[in-house]
């Protein structure tokens, strides 16, 4: 599309987006959490951002409030992660919260061990300085963002 009609194309690129609702990591998190009594283990070599489905919804609203018509946009929240670290802030978010009654043991685990069909990057950080200095967000930090989601799963 961006080839044929530059002038109207706009792009917007994140990753790692997550939600109190639908399927995603973090309510598969929740779910094994709550199921499982043994531990989890959970990969720590692949390196991204955890994104709120709110800021990304945020920056959509942003967009379509100042007109812009075409453009290339990376949204994530701040900050970075890996899925191990992910999986811990969610447990211990989570278990703050009261939604879950007690800590999970989590183990880190290398891609090796847990090989997958599909092949994932090791390091999938979006530089958003352009979008945060044209639009404000994202503003938060992931562990913010996750917070004020687990908050809305109670």
């Amino acid at each position: 599309m961006q080839a044929i009609y530059p002038e109207r194309t706009m792009i917007i690129r994140t990753a790692w987006v997550y939600s109190n609702v639908g399927s995603n990591f973090l309510l598969t998190m929740l779910r094994l959490m709550s199921q499982k009594r043994e531990g989890l283990g959970v990969i720590a070599d692949q390196i991204g951002t955890p994104t709120s489905t709110y800021t990304l919804a945020e920056l959509i609203w942003s967009i379509a409030a100042s007109k812009e018509e075409r453009g290339l946009y990376h949204c994530t929240d701040l900050g970075v992660a890996s899925w191990y670290d992910f999986a811990v802030a969610i447990n211990e978010e989570a278990v703050r919260s009261g939604l879950l009654d007690r800590p999970m043991p989590i183990k880190s685990l290398t891609t090796a061990e847990y090989p997958t069909k599909a092949v994932r990057p090791a390091y999938s950080v979006l530089d958003k300085s352009d979008t945060v200095a044209q639009f404000g967000v994202p503003n938060k930090h992931w562990r913010v963002a996750l917070r004020e989601v687990i908050q809305q799963l109670k």
